[in-house]
């Protein structure tokens, strides 16, 4: 399907190369990061953030199901972009994928990570983002396909559902501008440097599940605050699911999440319904998470025996 793009970001891929040329330009580090790798450790030069490889193009996905049971279900493959180079998927999706985030804007990410996240804009703010959606179904988000330069692991506490709102639609509820963002978090302490509360989020509502059996865990999100005195009046909010796959060949990452639809309304919505059409819906969301690479310790001893040995 069509791209519009909307502004050019170069590659950050383009970035990493210079870094590593700058690097191995000297020989000394070029030796040691030889050496290094062939021993399965980290030399002292190789602290470099994590950088996509945008070689691999990814896969995204959106899904859900409407009233009369059709299951809806959007997949492009598309170039590494922004969030202004966007794909049209067809109703009223359009959707991107990209290096960066949340995390990274709010200065929370690690030194070393990156954070990639597939995101998506109505393509029209005035109609449903999920045409048709049937009550109490869930949206479905797939992002496949995140490759690396080098070996890398997925940080699923990481794990960011960011919302925007309209600002008309914010300030016709009663709340201020400020309330145009909202946060749905894995982990429930993960406050991204003290912005995400009960006021503007639901932390840890995102349940990163694996092999482990997770029927016995509660369903309902409860908040640890109530976000005002009517709170526990509102609609029963579930827990969404996130799933992370990583090909054992290709060290590709994927991610799956399932998302109640309940949770794309407003935590401080005045109306506190979540049937479709009775909240107003982001015009914009995404989901994110930070990988790490994987590089081998230090080898401590070996540099303490090569310090006393001397010259």
């Amino acid at each position: 399907m069509p791209r519009i793009p909307i502004k050019y970001l170069s590659s950050s891929r383009w970035l990493g190369l210079l870094v590593v040329l700058a690097l191995l330009a000297s020989p000394g580090i070029a030796h040691e990061a030889s050496q290094a790798a062939q021993e399965g450790r980290r030399a002292p030069g190789s602290n470099w953030p994590l950088f996509i490889d945008d070689q691999f193009q990814p896969t995204i996905a959106i899904a859900w199901t409407q009233r009369d049971g059709t299951e809806v279900e959007l997949v492009e493959t598309l170039p590494w972009g922004s969030k202004t180079e966007l794909a049209d998927m067809g109703h009223n999706v359009l959707g991107f994928a990209a290096v960066g985030g949340t995390r990274i804007d709010l200065q929370q990410g690690h030194p070393l990570g990156s954070v990639v996240r597939v995101g998506f804009y109505k393509k029209d703010n005035g109609d449903p983002f999920f045409e048709d959606i049937k009550p109490g179904s869930i949206v479905r988000i797939r992002l496949e396909g995140v490759r690396f330069l080098e070996p890398a692991s997925a940080t699923t506490a990481t794990t960011l559902h960011h919302l925007q709102y309209a600002l008309e639609d914010v300030l016709n509820c009663g709340l201020d501008g400020s309330a145009i963002d909202q946060y749905n978090t894995a982990n429930d302490q993960d406050t991204l440097g003290d912005q995400v509360t009960n006021q503007n989020g639901r932390p840890g509502v995102l349940r990163v599940v694996g092999d482990d059996d997770t029927s016995d865990a509660p369903s309902i999100y409860v908040p640890t605050q109530p976000v005002d005195a009517q709170r526990g009046k509102g609609p029963e909010e579930r827990y969404a699911t996130i799933r992370f796959e990583q090909d054992a060949k290709t060290g590709a990452i994927a991610v799956r999440a399932e998302l109640p639809y309940e949770l794309f309304r407003h935590v401080r919505d005045p109306w506190l319904r979540a049937e479709p059409g009775t909240f107003f819906e982001p015009t914009h969301f995404h989901l994110e998470f930070e990988s790490l690479p994987v590089r081998g310790a230090p080898d401590t001893e070996s540099e303490e025996a090569e310090g006393q040995a001397g010259p």
